[in-house]
């Protein structure tokens, strides 16, 4: 998992641990670096296993860290040594620089520009406007949905 990514959930097991509601765990975790909004927060809780699940653990005398073990399994960066395979070697197939999006646990943020179509953006703007909710995180849960349908890469090979 992405250092900064395990970083953000700890701070959102401390939001609940101190019985933060939303608004107060998003503004707890934004005071301490971190960009979230409360869509972001729900996206975490349920990655956990759900705010109720956070709070057994918390209950049974986990730590953060024991919380993010239990629900992540272990840290693979910090037991795992680099692969030594050259790069070269690891390109075998057109198809091996395919990555499995649900092997991942979390996605660091990136920021991109795109041109659309102006009738496109009015949509998109009048869409968000319509769901109460920001005009990218409407492409964001547009672009996952889609995404989610992609096909397994097996069944690309």
């Amino acid at each position: 998992m992405a250092k900064n990514a395990q970083l953000k959930q700890e701070l959102v097991i401390e939001a609940v641990r101190r019985g933060l509601d939303e608004g107060d765990a998003v503004a707890f975790v934004r005071q301490n670096g971190f960009a979230l909004s409360v869509a972001g927060l729900n996206r975490h809780l349920r990655s956990m296993g759900g705010r109720g699940r956070v709070l057994e653990l918390i209950n049974a005398g986990k730590t953060n860290e024991e919380i993010l073990e239990v629900c992540f399994g272990p840290d693979e960066d910090a037991l795992s040594e680099p692969d030594p395979t050259p790069l070269l070697e690891a390109r075998e197939s057109p198809l091996s620089n395919i990555v499995d999006l649900r092997a991942t646990a979390q996605f660091e943020s990136r920021k991109i520009s795109i041109r659309v179509p102006g009738d496109l953006y009015e949509a998109i703007r009048l869409a968000a406007k319509g769901e109460g909710t920001s005009q990218n995180q409407l492409i964001v849960e547009l672009l996952t949905t889609a995404l989610s349908r992609v096909p397994d890469t097996k069944d690309l090979h």
